[in-house]
Order: C-alpha cells, then structure tokens, then sequence
C-alpha cells in the first residue's frame, strides 16, 4: 500500500512520534502497518525501537526488525529487503529515517519533520527531495502557532503546524512520587495516570470545583493538615494529591481516596519547597509512550487533516 520514510532537521524533532502515530492512525483505519529503523548507533538497545515493538503488539502488526549498525548505513540492500518483506506482510512500513533531513536511498514517501527556526525549513525541505509527501513543524510554541502556519502555506506538499502540547510532556503519578521521594499513603493506584499539570492548594477565593474543575490531569499539592482543601480538590479532574509538612492526613481523607482511587503522596517538606523540588521533573517525561501515540494521532488529525492523513497512508 505504502512506504513512508519520516526524516527529520536534527535530533530529537519527533520522529518517532509521528511514527507512532501513523501506526495508530492505521490501525484505527483497519489496515496493518509495520515499523523498521534501519539503522541504530548500536551503543546500546535502541528504545525506540523497543518502545515500537510494545505498540504494535497492542495494536497488531509484524515484528520489529532488529537495526543494523549506523556505520552500515551505506549499504542499504539489506534494508531495502527488510521493506519489502514487511510491506508484503504489513501493507503499510513506516520507515525511521536519518536525522539529517536527506532521506535514505530507499524508495518511499517521505515526511520531513521539523522543529527550529521557520526560516530553516525551506533548506530542510530542499534536502528531503523530490519524494516528499509532507512537513510536520512540531513543537511551536502555542502563541506563534497560526504565525508559523501562515508563513509556510505556500509550500508544494501539506505542512502541519502543532503546537507545544501539555499532553506530550506528561509525566506519571508514579515518577512525580519517586522525584520527590514521596510515601504512598495508600496502597498504590494509578500511578501510570498522567499528570499534565499542578495545583497549589492554598487559601483560595473561589469554591472548590469551581478553582479545582478548570483542568483535567492535574496534582494537586497542599499541607496535610488541611482536610477541607484535600476534599475540595478531590474531584475527577485530580489524578493525584501530594500531601506536605509534617503529621499524617485523617482517617476521613484516607478514606474518600481510597473510595475515590485518588493516590495521596506524603513528603515531608513544606508547599513551597515541594513545588520548588518539581524542578527537574520534566526530564522524566517520555514520548515513547502508548497514550502519547494516541494523543499524537490526534494532532495529526488536527492540524494535516483526516483528508490528509488518509493520502498519506494509501
């Protein structure tokens, strides 16, 4: 059906997202689709490839090939091979290509996925050659987003513009709890919960849902010995409370989380110190996760359109 070859400016740009998220794409589409990274700096185990390899035995699809070396990357006759066998299995291969905008010398589409400056991306798309099907400016910060968008719209291929997205930088309960050295008060419970953002319980003005209701994923950190603050941000929006200052919470708060399956963190310091230690924290998150691929998918959808996506995987 296809084979779709993603490259990208410079390390890190999102590849593998935008991989991912063609393969849940076409899964949710029925048809099957396959990964290969041809090529790894064989240091260590590749992680994306093994990250690839969950995801698609979540959602159906060949095995993922083993990459070879990246000092073999000039000999492409194995690879080559290794897509069409795949293609014959899968119908759909997406190729993870090199981080250097040309793409390897296999024919595919190609998807050039950009993060940087706009004024950059003519020079990455001239690189990426006569096959490409598509650009993908990840990462832009929310306020440039249309800016961006408008200053590419006369590109020959589609260009999808999207916006930093708090979804991509989640981290889980659980990472927020080992971060900070917290006790698990409870016995723990959705500690794979994704936490998009966090709230200081103080001496509010507003009532409850109305302060704590505005986000979803959300934790909320205030003292332990304010019960009504921790029952009033107990609400479906919370993923998680993390509890500060000396002293134990009440039998009553133990017992509506454990009612509600609301995690409660223990640490010992106080407010301020807690959201200070926070710093670091988004070193954790990874976007090698399943939930991300989703979300990622949605992206696409949104800003390169279903028409699009569509064309890009017939």
């Amino acid at each position: 059906m296809a084979v779709i070859q993603i490259v990208g400016n410079q390390s890190g740009v999102g590849k593998t997202s935008v991989a991912a998220a063609l393969l849940v794409t076409a899964s949710k589409a029925g048809n099957q689709a396959a990964y290969y990274k041809p090529f790894s700096d064989g240091r260590t185990a590749d992680s994306d490839v093994a990250f690839m390899s969950g995801l698609l035995e979540s959602i159906g699809g060949p095995a993922v090939p083993a990459p070879r070396n990246k000092s073999d990357s000039g000999e492409l006759s194995t690879a080559q091979s290794e897509v069409s066998r795949l293609e014959s299995e899968g119908g759909i291969v997406i190729i993870e290509g090199p981080d250097a905008s040309t793409p390897y010398g296999i024919p595919s589409k190609v998807i050039l996925v950009h993060r940087g400056p706009q004024e950059a991306v003519a020079e990455s798309v001239s690189s990426a050659g006569s096959d490409l099907a598509a650009v993908v400016v990840n990462a832009v910060p929310i306020h440039r987003r249309d800016e961006v968008a408008r200053g590419l719209a006369g590109q020959s291929v589609p260009v999808a513009v999207i916006p930093e997205s708090r979804g991509m930088l989640t981290v889980t309960v659980g990472q927020l709890a080992e971060h900070l050295g917290g006790e698990w008060v409870l016995d723990p419970v959705n500690a794979d919960a994704p936490i998009e953002r966090f709230m200081i319980g103080g001496n509010i003005m507003d009532e409850g849902p109305t302060y704590f209701g505005r986000y979803a994923n959300q934790a909320v950190i205030t003292r332990v010995e304010r019960p009504d603050i921790q029952m009033a941000s107990m609400c479906d929006k919370t993923c998680c409370l993390v509890l500060t200052g000396p002293g134990n919470p009440s039998d009553y708060i133990k017992s509506e989380a454990l009612k509600r399956d609301v995690p409660l963190i223990q640490v010992r310091t106080n407010t301020l110190d807690t959201a200070d230690a926070l710093a670091g924290l988004l070193d954790k998150a990874d976007a090698r996760t399943a939930a991300k691929a989703d979300h990622f998918a949605g992206l696409l959808e949104t800003y390169l359109g279903a028409e699009g996506l569509e064309q890009l995987l017939s």
